[in-house]
């Protein structure tokens, strides 16, 4: 095998990743699939071969692995039947929506001996790439805190339950904490080392703007990793006001980063010994510590927060044909996203500090 073959579950995300496909040179577009013939036929101008029925495309000879795109409460069940049928799985976030999915993903990677990763996009981005080549060189000293947020007005789009099921209302207004949680803990969390979140505390503001909703404009997790690390994350999904779910934080003992907050900000750096005293310097004075293979990617990919979701698949692709370990693996997907699951817990409680199993 010189490239691994993917079929995509799911004509919405999932077309946006199929495109990026071409850039990975070790993967290969092999089909897509979605039970909507419409968005099928939309999708069939990028790829020769569609399937209405996923376990059609699970029984196909011709496909290795299966980017697993369908709506978020589905992704441990859909990983898990490609598990079963042999395929290695790329799942779009989160990869589960409760306990039960984590350990039921978890038993069925290990049942298969198929690989799996999380397709977190946002450990791709290029200015946190910039900033996890200055970690794994040392420029960062120990990392002990870091912190991200997740505002973005999407209250549009979030339709009232008597209206039907919508899992986007489900999971995101009709659930407390922090349902979404690894576009902004999985990034830290490779800063960290990889080092899981212990605990976690959740506050929320209370719900101004939907009546009908349960989570709250605003809330609030910190998670103190297994060592004391500290990590702190906002959500807004709900509140009137410019996007911002891009930005992120790093403090180390010897550099600090700080990502665009505002109209004309920057992505920013300090270095103890290189940076003045008191001042910042744009994070692009240190692109060097950019991985290779950004180069080979299109100019326009560079400001996009998927832009580096080609890179993504390539990892995944290599992972099999290397058979390597997987860079966010089962592991690593759980602790991305049970912290979040148990943000819910804790707010439910007042704030108080809840316990995140550990996944072995």
């Amino acid at each position: 095998m010189t490239k691994v073959r993917i079929g995509v579950l799911g004509a919405g995300r999932g077309v946006a990743l199929a495109k990026a496909m071409s850039l990975a040179p070790s993967a290969a577009l092999a089909a897509i699939c979605d039970a909507d013939e419409k968005r099928l036929a939309a999708a069939a101008g990028i790829v020769s071969k569609t399937y209405r029925r996923y376990e059609d495309m699970l029984e196909a000879p011709d496909i290795d692995a299966v980017l697993v795109a369908s709506p978020m409460p589905l992704h441990a069940q859909h990983s898990a039947a490609a598990l079963k049928a042999g395929k290695h799985v790329l799942s779009e976030v989160t990869a589960a929506t409760s306990l039960e999915q984590c350990y039921e993903l978890l038993e069925a990677v290990k049942a298969s001996g198929r690989k799996y990763m999380l397709a977190e996009n946002y450990c791709y981005y290029r200015p946190w790439m910039i900033v996890m080549g200055m970690v794994r060189a040392g420029l960062f000293g120990e990392v002990y805190y870091g912190e991200s947020d997740q505002i973005q007005d999407f209250k549009g789009g979030l339709s009232h339950p008597d209206t039907g099921y919508n899992w986007r209302t489900a999971e995101l207004a009709m659930r407390r904490g922090h349902q979404y949680i690894t576009h902004n803990l999985g990034p830290l969390y490779q800063a960290m080392g990889n080092e899981r979140i212990k605990t976690v505390v959740c506050l929320g503001s209370g719900q101004h703007h939907l009546p009908w909703a349960k989570a709250d404009d605003t809330c609030i997790v910190l998670g103190q990793t297994s060592s004391g690390k500290l990590v702190r994350i906002r959500l807004d999904f709900f509140s009137t006001r410019p996007n911002n779910y891009t930005y992120s934080g790093l403090q180390g003992t010897s550099a600090c980063y700080e990502g665009p907050r505002g109209l004309k900000d920057e992505h920013k750096i300090h270095v103890k010994g290189q940076t003045p005293p008191g001042t910042w310097q744009s994070l692009e004075e240190l692109a060097t510590y950019l991985p290779p293979a950004w180069k080979a990617l299109p100019a326009d990919k560079a400001g996009s927060y998927d832009g580096g979701s080609a890179l993504m698949i390539e990892d995944f692709a290599r992972a099999i044909l290397d058979n390597t370990r997987p860079p966010i693996d089962v592991i690593d997907a759980l602790n991305m996203t049970a912290p979040g699951l148990m943000s819910e817990v804790s707010a439910e409680r007042g704030g108080a500090p809840v316990d995140v199993p550990e996944f072995k």
